[in-house]
């Protein structure tokens, strides 16, 4: 923020999976300019599909408005002095999104909770790099993700992926890097990303997933890795 108010420069905050996560104390979504939410089905929170924009600047909330609406001004019905979009969220998509507002600090507690469980249930594995949580910042978990170096754990992420569905779990890598996708190729190198893209692991972490779900599939973890 410090570097954009010096350079004149927007800053948009994409909170697409932190609701309720933390900074420095504060919510994030509140520090840019305008801050964006994802309420995608599998999201902290959730109306199906969709999203929402937070400000503070009412001229851009004004024309965020706008642009949702097919570019159609409010006080002239059918006007369209810009092109928009339709990106309006329906009446029963918000009354969802409300009821799931109600209960987000329910939620968040238990993504905690499976986030702690899988941190002492994995911790004393070689290989596995555990979800971090830097003393500044509260975490809401929205996966609990970990890196498998196959050096040490003995088996690829891959492998461990396969493996894992074929007792019932259901994992998912991480993205791809940007810098690898079609439209943004570039030759350059970005190691860290690719290094993450390569070894992440999302493990199963709906705040509906039993306690003993999570211990059995550490203990396949662990079964893997010294087989």
């Amino acid at each position: 923020m410090e570097i954009a108010e010096d350079y004149g420069l927007y800053v948009i905050e994409d909170c697409a999976e932190a609701h309720g996560a933390e900074f420095m104390g504060k919510k994030v979504g509140s520090f840019g300019h305008v801050a964006c939410f994802s309420f995608y089905a599998n999201k902290v929170i959730t109306t199906g599909e969709g999203g929402m924009c937070l400000t503070n600047d009412d001229e851009l909330a004004d024309k965020i408005r706008i642009l949702k609406n097919h570019g159609m001004r409010p006080e002239r019905r059918y006007w369209h002095e810009v092109v928009g979009f339709n990106y309006r969220m329906t009446n029963l998509q918000a009354a969802i999104g409300v009821a799931q507002l109600n209960k987000i600090n329910r939620l968040i507690q238990r993504k905690r909770e499976i986030a702690r469980i899988y941190a002492e249930e994995l911790e004393d594995i070689p290989g596995i790099t555990l979800h971090p949580e830097m003393p500044w910042a509260k975490c809401v978990y929205w996966l609990y993700s970990i890196l498998i170096n196959p050096r040490d754990y003995g088996r690829s992420r891959d492998q461990l992926m396969t493996y894992l569905a074929k007792h019932g779990v259901e994992t998912r890598h991480f993205f791809y890097p940007l810098h690898e996708m079609p439209p943004f190729k570039t030759k350059k190198k970005y190691p860290t990303s690719t290094y993450l893209s390569r070894h992440g692991i999302s493990l199963p972490s709906g705040p509906k997933i039993d306690d003993e779900d999570i211990k059995y599939v550490c203990s396949l973890i662990r079964k893997l890795s010294y087989s």
